[in-house]
């Protein structure tokens, strides 16, 4: 019987790069975000996960784009905003130069939550990871990304 190595044996990069794919996968199949999460994400909407991991990727980002990104509509889109900004994680901002766009970001609690966010999903990945030696963790990690690219 094959022994399973420890969880810590399984490199940063390979787990987060495995959490990159699984969110990927996620989004594209719109599957439950909070598999991944734990209790101590309970209280949040599936939208809000995936919404909070995309507002801290680079770029500026308004709820047309938000909602590009997660293949969402954009009512679906600004009802997940109304939340977040009512629970102080998102804020909407206005450019002076132009009026009419509004911008969306993370507040200081947001980019914390999405830190621990992230965090939780990297162990989660090195957890279902580290059953594999290397070669199939990287095979894996190859047939992930063809699934979650379509």
């Amino acid at each position: 019987m094959k022994s399973t190595p420890p969880i810590t044996s399984v490199p940063d990069q390979q787990a987060r790069a495995f959490q990159e794919l699984v969110t990927a996968l996620l989004v594209r199949f719109k599957l439950e975000p909070g598999l991944l999460t734990g209790s101590a994400y309970a209280d949040l909407h599936a939208n809000d996960v995936g919404l909070l991991v995309q507002l801290a990727g680079p770029g500026e980002w308004n709820v047309r784009r938000i909602a590009q990104a997660l293949s969402a509509p954009v009512s679906t889109t600004s009802s997940a905003l109304d939340r977040l900004e009512n629970r102080g994680l998102v804020t909407r901002k206005r450019r002076p130069g132009d009026r009419r766009a509004v911008y969306i970001e993370l507040t200081t609690g947001g980019r914390k939550l999405v830190a621990r966010l992230l965090a939780a999903q990297v162990e989660a990945c090195r957890a279902m990871l580290s059953p594999l030696d290397p070669a199939e963790r990287e095979e894996l990690i190859r047939l992930t990304a063809l699934m979650a690219r379509g």
